[in-house]
């Protein structure tokens, strides 16, 4: 059983939780991590779903547990449990954080060259990962087997490329 700790619509920790799966209650939000890993050839490192968790492709993303208080080291344990990247909070650019009805998201990237053989890959959340381009997850987008939300995100962190460079 995943807890989730519940906070007010100012991010505030209220003391409450829920079950990861339960209905948010009204006035309440929970927080979310996703990250957009991104190597020097400008491409991004797309993970496909486990079929039994929808079989879709996604960028790096998952719920803050229950207790952590620090979003960055959140993210940090979801792209290690999930496909067994480790790095660092220095290496992580916040890029948006996004509310939505019951969430808020934080966006964070990383500029990583790791090849995909060397990932470990949690077999019961993620089947596969690849580079891709903008353009071959657009395709995917089109084709409806990529996560639109995560489909925004990415055109977020293409904004802050494009600021940095």
């Amino acid at each position: 059983m995943e807890l989730l700790d519940l906070y007010d619509s100012d991010l505030r920790p209220t003391g409450l939780t829920i079950e990861r799966g339960q209905r948010i209650p009204q006035g309440f939000v929970i927080p979310i991590v996703a990250v957009y890993v991104y190597n020097s050839k400008g491409q991004y490192l797309i993970q496909k779903v486990a079929a039994r968790k929808g079989n879709y492709y996604s960028t790096t993303a998952g719920h803050v547990q229950a207790g952590e208080r620090d979003f960055a080291k959140a993210m940090l344990r979801e792209l290690k449990e999930e496909i067994g990247l480790s790095a660092t909070k220095s290496e992580l650019d916040l890029v948006k954080i996004r509310r939505y009805e019951h969430k808020f998201t934080f966006l964070y990237m990383l500029k990583s060259n790791v090849p995909v053989e060397m990932l470990h890959l949690q077999e019961d959340e993620v089947e596969s990962v690849s580079w891709m381009t903008r353009d071959d997850i657009g395709q995917l987008c089109k084709q409806g087997l990529f996560n639109r939300t995560h489909y925004q995100f990415l055109l977020d962190c293409e904004e802050r490329l494009q600021n940095i460079r």
